[in-house]
């Protein structure tokens, strides 16, 4: 395994003790190792299970084993241990790191830019894998290679992705699907499960009506981006948010587009919003303490009597969360 030249810092780190990496395919899981190895002073050895090539299982001397796709054809060895995984399983014993793409935090200091709209529009446009900062052909092919990678059957990924944060009750989608393509009830519940287990894609439910129809979001925002020519900065601008909002709570309300019950926090995304529009969709607002109003670049002050409020673009709500 050839360290590459570049390499940027993620929020995580990794640590010398058995360590489980799970996350979707290119969220950076095999770049955080790299992180780790260009400071690590031992020996390693790294073993890919989807090379088809033989692998050596002799481990003498080795201070660090490196499983990626590990498929658990051999047994862990009794030494420090990091396992790549694209499936978000657990392992007795083991730190585990849930990787996502980058946030937008990340996505900003990997540019190297002062201009903080020019990079939004960028993060906006290519979504928030790690490589497109290490390879110029992924700034254009990265999305379309990705996808096709992906195990899963492309109709129904695509019709997550094309649809995210539109509201459908899974009966209603398998409906939409079957009409399209060969698809049994059971498997399509049996691969949205896969998708949602693995955070390919996340539901959001609507707050205390959980058969009431839900939203769905993706795992890199821009898919959406080379799968369906229905742009809709709406809800690319709410996937961003709701994966900023990283593993709170979340559901959604009827007049609020999420809803933190463990703040009593309300979250309007709004991306061009005007005071006007702003105050006429408060008025439906209730039973919580605050509502972030959150923008892509407006910001202006409004009043209310019931509860805080308080209209921020995006930037600035992302670096004060």
């Amino acid at each position: 395994m050839t360290i590459p030249k570049k390499i940027f810092e993620r929020k995580a780190k990794l640590e010398l003790k058995n360590t489980l990496i799970t996350g979707p395919k290119r969220v950076g899981k095999t770049f955080l190792v790299f992180n780790f190895l260009k400071n690590f002073k031992g020996k390693y050895k790294y073993i890919d299970f989807e090379d088809y090539r033989e692998k050596n299982f002799d481990f003498e001397e080795i201070d660090l084993v490196i499983y990626d796709n590990f498929d658990f054809s051999v047994p862990i060895p009794p030494i420090t241990t990091f396992i790549i995984s694209q499936k978000n399983i657990e392992i007795e014993g083991f730190h585990k790191i849930e990787l996502k793409g980058l946030d937008f935090e990340e996505f900003f200091s990997f540019e190297n830019t002062t201009n903080i709209n020019q990079c939004f529009d960028k993060f906006l446009r290519l979504g928030n894998f790690p490589r497109i900062f290490t390879e110029e052909y992924y700034r254009d092919e990265y999305l379309k290679e990705t996808f096709e990678l992906l195990p899963f059957n492309k109709k129904i990924l695509a019709f997550f992705f094309s649809h995210i944060g539109e509201k459908f009750t899974l009966y209603q989608i398998y409906q939409i699907l079957k009409k399209e393509m060969k698809l049994s009830k059971d498997n399509f519940y049996k691969i949205t499960n896969e998708l949602l287990e693995n955070r390919i894609i996340y539901e959001v439910n609507k707050f205390e009506s959980p058969k009431s129809p839900k939203k769905f979001y993706s795992y890199n925002f821009a898919f959406k981006n080379i799968l369906t020519n229905r742009k809709n900065i709406q809800y690319t601008f709410e996937n961003i948010i709701f994966l900023e909002l990283n593993k709170k709570e979340v559901y959604y309300k009827d007049t609020l587009t999420f809803y933190l019950p463990e703040e009593e926090r309300g979250i309007l995304v709004l991306p061009f919003a005007d005071e006007e529009v702003a105050k006429e969709k408060l008025k439906k607002v209730t039973n919580v303490k605050k509502v972030d109003i959150i923008t892509i670049s407006n910001e202006f002050e409004i009043e209310n009597k019931n509860f805080e409020v308080e209209v921020i673009p995006f930037w600035r709500w992302r670096f004060a969360e």
